[in-house]
């Protein structure tokens, strides 16, 4: 068992609290023993697996990729128009600028002088090749990246060209690096896609070897990723792999396959295979590699009646034997372009062998990396790539180890490895924030695999992130709440104990057990007592209260007699009490049936109907009205049925409130503090602001917004109203900010893009809509000069059939008409009146004109949002 933080986090006996900033020790390893890493693994991913609850029928994964491809759509369009550049940039990157989260696959520039690197999450990146001036280039990419080429651009002087595949399977190509993306033709929706090569042949030959419908197919592009073609297909589903020559003879057009535990070769890229040599056909699974430096040498890992074995062959597959089974594998394997018998896999931590995989080594433990991170792999490896080392081809390798705390280098033959992301790479995966209502540049977050962090806010200068944060202790930690919003006492939860954070600015830590027997989430929420800084709850099948018992120890009681398991239900998910009145309080089980308290939790009431089924894991967010104790909103799955629900009688109806908001899971919801009553949803897809008013949800998110997961969402505390901030954890582009508006300034978005067939004109403004001033209308698209039409206008959003496409405003208020000019384009001029209450209200505005090509007989345009700001005259 490894000891908490035996000295300097400890606890005095005589004093709480902790030290600045500066005094942090270096992290170390959560209490539990060193199989927790690994066990860990497959509890979150089970957990993470059963989060989407939605009926039988309903594709929560297929409606999460749809809602990507139509937020790449409107990112698309955005940039091809005049809105990005006239949109005030409302978002800033917090960090963490040194900790990275989840990387998955590295390669080398055509130049060598580039890594490019995927996340899990985060998109892609490039950086320097010693890890210096990490870029985001897939903040417009839904998915991140598990595959990567790069080929050189097209044309001379041209950017390089990246295609990816992501994590849900689609394969991407950029030719601007990373501002749109684009799916190339030919490429079916693939069940999965188990690899992407480059063959170093004079047409750049890339080939993606993928499953769909029950087949195994490979598919090849000549043409910079424009489009592919099918080469092979295996009749029979399984989870294949293939590797082709680095360099040197082979490279420009040989493809070694392993399918159905054989070993199949083609010489001519792709289009013909024979059948080299069997290895165990009764295998399900495999992963290839191969060593060029053996003529090749072959490695192949097989998954053989639920066990992991390695095999190796010394004449190109002809003849395979089994050297090892392999403990702790996860499916990375890598073999060495210049020494036959170096190989390395990976699991929790990274193994080499110099034997031919006959023995194998730690490259370090896991838990050495908490004393060196600069030095000293982290734990959980995604990928391992070797490319020959350009300066020394056939005698050097340059190794990348892609793990869950970044991108590591390895030049000596995996002896000894350098952290590539110690500054830059902003791909930290976040649970949970909480920012100090004492000083709100103090922020602790809760972090996947990288442990809880304390950071002391910095101002963004530019792009890029601008926060270091202090990994105190090792794991992930979720649920972080306190009292009274300091940071006096924080409290938090890890897969196994609770963790106790003690003083402003400091890391003095204490853990508590969870309660004896009781049935939890794998990462149970946690609910600070607002009347009592030393007392919090804890949220399982029954309700408990934890109270401060002696110097560092806290015990616990069960607090109330309801059951929350009732009805088929398991536990309690989720809970909050009313700023207003901490008698009142909120809850709800993993099955959606809500609660309200007002006996500070002792007893409640049952509400009339259920609300939106639990996600099984931060269960359903709750959050209360700050000035208002009867109001209320809940949020959770969403495929199925409505993803939030608001009550205004205290929880005793319920009624839904998803107007806008895309059948998504809803992890968190938090009020602005900028005194319009307005909530921020935090999703799967994406940042989401409620506009109470119209009750309408809007995405705030813009062109250089990450399009991720967003779990977390708080409103920063001590800010005027005229300055207020949402701060928004992601999982897997770190922390970020956004400037709620104040109606300073008018601002455009577009929403809608490609609703349709028939939504096929564009509709756009060059003028920012502020109050006073006149704006102007443009329409483009496949316009008749001399025909009429009309800008429809409302306060909400819609999606309603019309005329064959669909209608993206709703409650038409006034239509503006226009004509269509010779040259086949039309604008049209509005008069916006000078009447300063409405900086800020939001008008949305749609094109509807006939359209005798169509079949519904009209052309529909893009929705156009418009913010009204008071910059006019």
């Amino acid at each position: 068992m490894f000891a908490l933080l035996a000295t300097a986090c400890m606890e005095s006996s005589s004093n709480d609290a902790g030290g600045p900033f500066t005094s942090i020790p270096r992290p170390t390893e959560h209490r539990l023993d060193d199989g927790a890493e690994s066990v860990n693994k497959s509890l979150r991913r089970a957990w993470m697996r059963g989060m989407h609850l939605s009926a039988p029928g309903d594709d929560w994964q297929g409606i999460e990729q749809r809602n990507g491809e139509r937020e790449m759509a409107r990112r698309t369009a955005m940039n091809q128009t005049s809105q990005t550049a006239l949109s005030v940039s409302r978002w800033s990157e917090v960090g963490s600028r040194n900790q990275a989260g989840r990387m998955h696959c590295a390669t080398l520039s055509p130049d060598s002088d580039t890594l490019y690197a995927g996340s899990s999450l985060g998109g892609i990146w490039k950086g320097d090749t010693d890890g210096q001036n990490w870029t985001p280039l897939g903040d417009n990419l839904y998915g991140g990246g598990r595959h990567l080429v790069v080929l050189p651009g097209e044309q001379s002087g041209d950017p390089d060209v990246i295609i990816a595949a992501t994590g849900q399977n689609r394969v991407w190509i950029t030719r601007d690096q990373g501002s749109t993306w684009e799916a190339p033709a030919g490429l079916p929706n693939f069940g999965s896609v188990r690899g992407l090569q480059l063959l170093e042949d004079s047409a750049g030959t890339v080939l993606v070897l993928g499953r769909f419908n029950g087949n195994v197919s490979i598919h090849a592009s000549t043409d910079h990723g424009h489009s592919f073609q099918t080469r092979w297909t295996g009749a029979v589903d399984w989870a294949s792999s293939m590797w082709s020559p680095r360099y040197g003879p082979g490279s420009e057009d040989t493809i070694y396959l392993l399918h159905r535990g054989r070993l199949r070769v083609s010489t001519d890229a792709g289009l013909n295979f024979s059948l080299v040599g069997t290895i165990d056909p009764a295998a399900t699974s495999g992963f290839l590699t191969g060593s060029e430096a053996g003529g090749p040498t072959l490695y192949a890992s097989l998954n053989i009646s639920g066990t992991w074995k390695l095999f190796r062959s010394d004449d190109a597959g002809s003849n395979w034997n089994h050297v090892y089974d392999p403990p702790d594998y996860w499916g990375a394997l890598e073999a060495s372009a210049s020494n036959p018998s170096l190989v390395c896999y990976g699991g929790v931590d990274a193994y080499r062998s110099t034997d031919g995989g006959q023995s194998f080594d730690k490259i370090n433990s896991w838990g050495e990396y908490y004393s060196n991170p600069a030095g000293k792999l982290h734990a959980d490896q995604q990928g391992i790539n070797c490319f020959p080392d350009p300066q020394q081809p056939g005698i050097g390798d340059l190794w990348y180890f892609n793990t869950d705390g970044g991108i590591y280098l390895s030049t000596d033959e995996t002896q000894s490895v350098q952290n590539l992301c110690l500054t830059g790479l902003g791909v930290s995966q976040y649970y949970s924030t909480h920012t100090s209502s004492f000083d709100n540049t103090h922020i602790i977050a809760g972090s996947q695999d990288q442990g809880l962090q304390l950071g002391d806010f910095q101002a963004s200068t530019g792009p890029g992130p601008s926060t270091d944060f202090d990994q105190v202790i090792s794991g992930d930690y979720g649920h972080l709440t306190s009292s009274n919003g300091s940071h006096d006492f924080v409290y938090c939860t890890y897969p196994g104990f609770i963790l106790i954070d003690i003083g402003e600015g400091g890391a003095n830590l204490k853990t508590a057990d969870f309660p004896a027997g009781a049935n939890h989430l794998w990462l149970p929420p946690v609910v600070a007592d607002p009347l009592d800084s030393l007392g919090f709850f804890f949220l399982g099948d029954r309700l408990h209260r934890y109270i401060r018992t002696g110097p560092g120890v806290w015990s616990d009681s069960q607090h109330s007699n309801e059951a929350f398991d009732d009805g088929g239900a398991s536990y309690l998910s989720a809970m909050a009490f009313a700023p207003t009145n901490p008698n009142r309080a909120y809850a709800v089980n993993d099955r959606g049936r809500l609660y309200s308290s007002t006996d500070h939790g002792v007893t409640w009431s049952l509400a009339s109907g259920d609300g939106p089924n639990s996600h099984y894991f931060y269960g359903n967010a709750v959050a209360v009205n700050p000035h208002d104790e009867l109001e209320a909103f809940i949020g959770g799955s969403g495929y199925s049925n409505g993803a939030v629900r608001r009550t205004t009688d205290g929880g005793a109806t319920w009624h839904e409130l998803s107007l806008g908001l895309p059948s998504t899971l809803v992890y968190d919801l938090a009020y602005s503090l900028d005194g319009t009553g307005d909530v921020y949803a935090a999703t799967e897809a994406g940042a989401w602001h409620l506009d109470v008013d119209t009750e309408t949800w809007v995405n705030v998110m813009q062109s250089h917004t990450p399009m991720t997961l967003y779990w977390s969402v708080e409103a920063v505390p001590g800010l005027p109203e005229s300055a207020a901030v949402m701060r928004f954890g992601t999982y897997g582009r770190g922390i970020w900010d956004y400037d709620v508006p104040d109606g300073t300034n008018g601002t455009w978005e577009i929403y809608g893009t490609g609703a349709s067939s028939a939504n096929s004109l564009t509709l756009s403004s060059a003028t920012p809509p502020n109050l006073g001033t006149t704006i102007q209308f443009d329409i483009a698209g496949a316009l008749s000069p001399g025909s009429t039409g009309f800008v429809m206008a409302g306060r909400q959003r819609g999606e309603h059939p019309l005329h064959g496409g669909v209608q993206l405003v709703d409650v038409v208020l006034r239509n503006f008409s226009f004509s269509i000019n010779p040259n086949g384009t039309a604008t049209r001029n509005l008069p916006l009146p000078n009447i300063p209450s409405w900086a800020g209200v939001g008008f949305r505005f749609q094109a509807l004109m006939p359209d005798s090509g169509q079949p519904g007989g009209y052309s529909l345009s893009n929705g156009l949002e418009a913010f009204f700001g008071l910059d006019g005259p």
